[in-house]
């Protein structure tokens, strides 16, 4: 894929309002991103609170090798974009199957659902969800790791402090 031209940046549409894309992430977290507990480094691009919590957007970089994490459900649409690398996908009741760049994976509320990277290099993803509120809960986890960085020594304690956050 090419990139844009600096006059399709800022073309505009029939409508008269201006086309904008949205810059190409950085080749390594930098400023802006934020560090999860299971290690994937997030960036929210688009707040709930921006779209009165009917929405969130945010970029994540799946590690290459990552464990497969425990099957997670809430009561959220998810809408996954693959976009570089690929991810193993599973729903709890189907099996396990591989995602591929340019794959796109609805997961409905309350679908209980887990995925992973198996291969040698990281996987760039696109989440949306839909209503907003997993940003919030990053933004939190994010401020508590930097507080305390992870003991997992004592995994209750810190287990019990992430479900605070929800």
């Amino acid at each position: 894929m090419e990139p844009l031209s600096e006059s399709a940046m800022t073309d505009q549409n029939e409508y008269g309002e201006i086309n904008q894309a949205i810059p190409a992430l950085p080749d390594r977290a930098g400023e802006g991103w934020l560090s999860t507990l299971l290690g994937h480094n997030i960036r929210i691009r688009t707040h709930g609170r921006e779209t009165d919590n009917q929405v969130t957007i945010i970029e994540c970089i799946e590690q290459p090798h990552s464990p497969p994490p425990v099957f997670t459900r809430h009561e959220f649409v998810e809408i996954f974009y693959i976009r570089s690398g690929m991810l193993t996908f599973q729903f709890l009741d189907k099996e396990a199957f591989q995602a591929p760049a340019e794959t796109v994976i609805t997961v409905p509320g309350w679908k209980p659902h887990a995925f992973w990277n198996d291969t040698s290099d990281p996987a760039l993803v696109t989440l949306v969800c839909s209503p907003a509120g997993l940003d919030r809960f990053f933004e939190a986890s994010h401020a508590l790791l930097q507080r305390r960085p992870p003991d997992f020594a004592d995994r209750d304690e810190m287990a019990a402090e992430m479900k605070a956050l929800r």
